[in-house]
């Protein structure tokens, strides 16, 4: 047999990489696996069936059949890479036309994704595959251009460099969890990313767009896009939480046991305890269960509040204290919320009054709930800062005259104002409720979802309001004799 011929060696290399590069544009996961060395060269790749779930609904959008994807997935799990490394630079083997807008919550993070993304295209293993070079002439991290007219813009939430349009729209982690809490912070996110961002798709009838990261508040832009009902939602939990959701691909969690791990070769049950422990039970329960209601682990916990069928009949003191709004229909809610203290010294959740009320609206509701409350009730409200806030309170004070009406200066972190209530609502070693009851009523559910939810919860009027009634009952002036009969 004749030896091969170096002609015949480059020939055979050069079949072999013609066949490899097509075998790598078929698939994105396949692609993934090997462009992995030319970014982590020093890092082993670790496959899970949830590179392959997200690579298969990104084929997806790049082929026009998911028009808007979010994809919920806890950090650490390589959502960038396959997203915002590998996806564009897979995109341009096929159509390098293709125009990528992409926006993170940091400029800094957005550019390095580009740089990394660049540096693929850039390698000697992309090149020899798919020869496909950038413009000299517009080749910097935040924009560059290929010679087919293709682009990729990168760019910050709230950032410049959205006067250029897409084809495809990236936002890979529009929120910063540091600042996750701020309702300012949150809605602007929300605001760049529907009135700027969303406004850049070239063409909207075939634009489409993607949207990944891990939830971290009950109002968060998730959540928005979750209630639309325009986005297909991919939900990769940490730890599995038996679903039935099947995919327009075809696609469903193959794990089928509670609480099975995402890729226990990357995070395993020794790694995720750890991390449960260092985050605590509400973040977790938003980063990594992708579920930011949680049921346990916050300042309140569901099972603390046991519900009763009867008001009891040796109530000493009760107070309605408001937390007030002013916008009809919408924004904040109005709260009342009715507490009484037995001679036990259990205290009971009586009633709450709710709305999204007008001014007026509001001044009609406390006046009526005042008469049906009765005289020995004492009827407090969060006093806002400020000369506004005196004005209000002395309105209300001389619409309630006859009534023990007082407004209550909110001062501190409102969740310092929490902590006496659940401290007291929480279980005694070895009790399996703890002092605070709530009276049966139709409005249970969404006062105990908003007090699992505490301070990550879309509203807090209901525990700003049941909060500052307690303190009154328990820190403010001494026992009122109560007219029992109104409840009983």
């Amino acid at each position: 047999m004749l030896a091969a011929t170096p002609r015949d060696r480059v020939e055979i290399a050069q079949d072999l990489i013609a066949l490899d590069a097509e075998v790598n544009s078929r698939s994105l996961h396949a692609y993934i696996q090997n462009m992995w060395p030319v970014i982590e060269p020093e890092t082993p790749f670790v496959n899970g069936f949830h590179i392959e779930a997200i690579c298969e609904h990104e084929e997806a959008v790049l082929e026009g059949h998911i028009r808007n994807l979010l994809i919920t997935i806890c950090p650490r799990f390589s959502k960038s890479i396959c997203t915002s490394v590998a996806l564009p630079t897979f995109a341009w083997i096929k159509r390098p036309t293709t125009r990528f807008l992409y926006g993170s919550y940091a400029l800094d993070l957005a550019l390095e994704h580009a740089t990394t993304s660049r540096r693929v295209i850039e390698s000697p293993w992309y090149q020899a595959r798919w020869p496909l070079h950038l413009m000299g002439d517009q080749n910097v991290k935040s924009y560059y251009e290929n010679m087919q007219r293709g682009y990729r813009i990168s760019t910050s939430v709230g950032g410049g460099a959205t006067g250029r349009g897409g084809d495809i729209l990236i936002a890979d982690d529009p929120h910063n969890l540091k600042n996750i809490e701020s309702k300012d912070v949150r809605e602007g996110d929300k605001r760049w990313f529907f009135k700027i961002w969303s406004t850049r798709l070239n063409n909207p009838r075939t634009g489409r767009k993607i949207v990944i990261m891990q939830r971290g508040h009950e109002e968060d832009l998730a959540a928005v896009l979750i209630e639309s009902g325009d986005y297909v939602h991919l939900n990769l939990p940490t730890e599995y939480v038996p679903t039935t959701w099947v995919g327009p691909t075809g696609w469903s969690d193959p794990r089928t046991e509670e609480g099975e791990l995402l890729c226990s070769e990357r995070l395993g049950t020794k790694e995720n305890e750890q991390v449960k422990r260092e985050l605590g039970p509400v973040d977790y329960s938003a980063q990594h269960q992708q579920n930011p209601l949680p049921e346990t682990g916050g300042m309140f916990e569901r099972s603390w509040f046991e519900i009763v069928d009867e008001v009891p009949g040796d109530l000493t003191e009760c107070c309605r204290f408001w937390d007030a709004a002013g916008t009809e229909g919408g924004g904040d809610f109005t709260a009342g919320a009715l507490l009484g203290k037995s001679r036990s010294n259990l205290v009971y959740i009586l009633d709450i009054q709710r709305g999204q009320l007008a001014s007026s609206q509001v001044d009609a509701l406390m006046k009526q709930t005042a008469a049906l409350d009765g005289t020995e009730v004492r009827v407090r409200e969060e006093q806002e800062g400020g000369s506004a806030g005196k004005a209000v309170i002395a309105s209300h004070k001389k619409m309630l005259i006859g009534y023990d009406f007082a407004g209550t200066p909110a001062t501190g972190e409102k969740t310092s104002r929490w902590k006496p209530l659940a401290a007291y609502a929480r279980p005694a070693t070895n009790e399996h409720y703890g002092n605070v009851k709530i009276i049966k009523a139709v409005w249970n559910k969404d006062l105990l979802d908003e007090l699992v939810a505490g301070k990550r919860a879309k509203h807090d009027d209901q525990i700003d309001a049941i909060a500052g009634a307690f303190n009154d009952l328990t820190l403010g002036p001494g026992p009122i004799r109560v007219r029992t009969a109104i409840w009983g």
